[in-house]
């Protein structure tokens, strides 16, 4: 058996210049957005809803979904909370 971890690979991956990464990534969802719109985004959700699908058949559970929408409630208050801040009128 081989060792799984190539060293030097590791290191190339570790010393990549992540500010450029960064950069290249917000470009790409940048032209993605201005050539779908919102599209883009969903084609995207709906392309990793079919991966962990495909992984996880039975995702998200019962317990999931159940702490999912108390996250959501919880983020929902917190935007009432501070709604006023957004008010320009």
């Amino acid at each position: 058996m081989t060792d799984p971890f190539d060293p030097a690979a590791l290191r190339a991956f570790r010393d990549r210049d992540w500010e450029r990464v960064r950069e290249a990534k917000e470009q790409f969802w940048a032209d993605e957005h201005r050539q779908y719109g919102p599209l883009a985004g969903l084609t995207l959700c709906s392309m990793l809803w079919d991966h962990i699908r495909s992984i996880h058949p039975n995702w998200p559970d019962a317990e999931q979904r159940a702490e999912d929408l108390a996250h959501h409630l919880e983020l929902a208050e917190k935007l009432r909370r501070i709604g006023h801040v957004f008010d320009h009128r």
